[in-house]
């Protein structure tokens, strides 16, 4: 497996890591009679901080496992691969703007959960810009 698929795949697994505990406590702190913001910020900053950290163990991780690939230059193929994913990215994330922007009119809600909701939006698109690198890489070999 290539050191740019592996990477993909520590990207999905360190996302999801991460997000899915952070979006359980931020909805839990958020439904509150009164909800404390600076918890939920303290909250936002911490899976930040947590997911750069992860996500640089995890690269040196898989320069370990792939030494002969981390060094080497992309070259077209994987340009192109990257060109697709984005692409795949870009209109997931496009398309879930506009769906939350459409929600966010019609109904009554918080800036926080709203903002927490676009987050997401970019969350979602990273996962698929991975899941679209793995799925070209697994094409081509």
């Amino acid at each position: 497996m290539p050191f740019r698929e592996k990477k993909a795949w520590f990207t999905i697994g360190a996302l999801l890591m991460v997000f899915v505990p952070y979006y359980v406590l931020m909805v839990r702190g958020y439904h509150q009679a009164d909800p404390d913001f600076h918890y939920l910020a303290d909250l936002a900053l911490h899976a930040l901080g947590a997911f750069v950290l992860l996500q640089l163990g995890l690269i040196a991780v898989a320069r370990k496992l792939s030494p002969e690939d981390a060094g080497i230059e992309r070259d077209e193929r994987e340009q192109l691969f990257a060109y697709r994913a984005g692409r795949v990215a870009y209109i997931i994330l496009i398309l879930m703007m506009l769906l939350i922007t459409f929600v966010m009119i019609h109904l009554e809600g918080g800036n926080w959960g709203w903002g927490m909701a676009y987050f997401g939006a970019i969350l979602v698109a990273e996962i698929a810009r991975a899941i679209a690198l793995i799925v070209q890489y697994r094409r081509d070999y």
